[in-house]
């Protein structure tokens, strides 16, 4: 896999989303601010079991976006809206547009796409809440296992775990151990892959951390759109390779859930 392509598509997959991406960063901070505030000594119990649906939801709202159908524009047309806007003193960063003059503007949802998510998605995680909590618990549980042996059997078991919800928010009703074997089978051959591009991103996250993690609004969804794309990447050379079924996993669409 070419891995600065699915960064660079990452990227041109992501813009227009900008707003929602902000509110979704957050909503998440709130809600796990607030956790240990409303639950006290059971939060951490609760979180075991919630984090979950909710990294399922994620999951599919990012394979959505990582799969909508985006055209790019022509150069001229990017030269002539690039002219016009300039000349309007508006710009847009990760959909947020802004307008300068007298008086500066900043509207959250200007930017025009047809093909914006909607953050509802990431609710449906909580459609398959038994299934999305025994994966997290079980995938948590065998990485802790392999940690106990040492850090790089850890990490290694980690990388092979790392497709198991993109697995199951395309078939949400299979069984935890089989999307934990699915896996496992289809990173076999791709770990160093998958370390390097996780390596890619340490500049971008130490920034964001250096932001007071005001960065990470950018920086998580940049990372989980590239996963994602790493992921239907791999699931395609999978079946190719006959590493696994055509119809083992299949392709759950955003109107589907």
């Amino acid at each position: 896999m070419e891995l600065g392509r699915l960064k660079k598509k990452a990227r041109f997959q992501l813009s227009n989303n900008g707003a929602n991406l902000a509110f979704l960063f957050i909503m998440m901070a709130l809600f796990y601010f607030l956790l240990p505030y409303l639950l006290g000594r059971f939060s951490l119990q609760t979180a075991l079991i919630i984090n979950g649906p909710v990294v399922l939801g994620c999951t599919i709202y990012f394979l959505g976006i990582a799969r909508m159908e985006k055209e790019p524009r022509t150069k001229k047309e990017k030269e002539d809206l690039a002219k016009e806007r300039k000349q309007k003193g508006k710009f847009s960063i990760f959909g947020i547009e802004v307008t300068l003059g007298k008086k500066t503007k900043i509207n959250l949802d200007a930017a025009h796409h047809p093909y914006r998510v909607s953050l509802k998605y990431v609710f449906y995680g909580f459609k398959y809440f038994l299934n999305a909590a025994a994966l997290y618990i079980w995938t948590t549980l065998l990485i802790l296992v392999w940690s106990l042996l040492l850090i790089v059997p850890g990490i290694i078991k980690a990388i092979d775990l790392s497709m198991s919800f993109f697995i199951l928010a395309d078939n949400p009703k299979m069984d935890v151990r089989k999307v934990a074997d699915l896996s496992t089978k289809m990173m076999k051959g791709h770990r160093k892959e998958f370390f390097m591009l996780t390596l890619s991103f340490i500049g971008w996250i130490l920034i964001s951390i250096f932001t007071f993690c005001i960065g990470f609004v950018i920086t998580i969804p940049y990372i989980m759109t590239t996963y994602a794309l790493f992921y239907d990447e791999l699931k395609n050379e999978s079946i190719k390779n006959g590493v696994i079924a055509e119809d083992e996993i299949g392709t759950k669409r955003l109107w589907e859930y």
